[in-house]
């Protein structure tokens, strides 16, 4: 990993989140609706996380695969655990819970639909099977199904302790969030998948 190649890929995905607020921005005021800077503010500390997240998960890199091309090496490199807790529970169960309490918090931070616990573990599902899947193609990373159970749970209690803290700082809670309608446009519509995948392509060309 480029220490200097991720930090510019940072900022990248920043500016890119900073061009899809200006897009969405610019839209809604067609639908006489107002996004409070909160809800753009936490969305930076979301794309971050993300990116930080895929950082150290060892998401694969175009860099990382034509390294593996130059050597005659398989980009394709199959490391599979599908026996739940095999070699027990260790330190590293703990901390893949703790890498996905932001993911669980953020979400319903960011968008009310989230604030259904389902919807949050649908996504969360989601998110940690692709990383799952994409370590498949890495050099030195397992796709393991311990790694999938605790991410989930980790996703479910940073949705806890987001509702325990919405109970205390429910005005603020409400400043964050955004409902999105029928009659929005597709940028809207969109926007919890658009920071998933400005992460993933930037992650990647790192």
């Amino acid at each position: 990993m480029n220490p200097i190649m991720s930090l510019v890929m940072l900022i990248i995905s920043f500016f890119l989140v900073t061009l899809l607020n200006t897009i969405i921005s610019k839209n809604i005021k067609h639908l006489k609706r107002e996004i409070p800077w909160h809800h753009y503010l936490f969305g930076y500390f979301f794309i971050f996380y993300l990116m930080i997240t895929l950082i150290l998960v060892g998401f694969p890199s175009l860099s990382q695969w034509k390294f593996c091309l130059s050597i005659n090496k398989p980009i394709f490199n199959p490391h599979i655990n599908l026996v739940p807790f095999k070699d027990g529970f260790d330190i590293t169960n703990i901390l893949n819970i703790v890498l996905f309490i932001p993911f669980g918090f953020l979400l319903p931070t960011l968008w009310k639909k989230y604030r259904n616990l389902k919807l949050t573990f649908c996504y969360g599902l989601f998110f940690t099977v692709f990383i799952e899947v994409s370590q498949l193609f890495t050099t030195s990373r397992t796709t393991d199904i311990d790694d999938i159970i605790m991410n989930i749970i980790g996703a479910i209690c940073g949705w806890i302790i987001f509702n325990i803290v919405k109970n205390i700082f429910s005005k603020f809670a409400n400043k964050t969030v955004i409902d999105i309608c029928s009659s929005d446009n597709l940028a809207i519509k969109l926007e919890p998948y658009l920071y998933i995948l400005i992460a993933i392509v930037c992650a990647f060309f790192q």
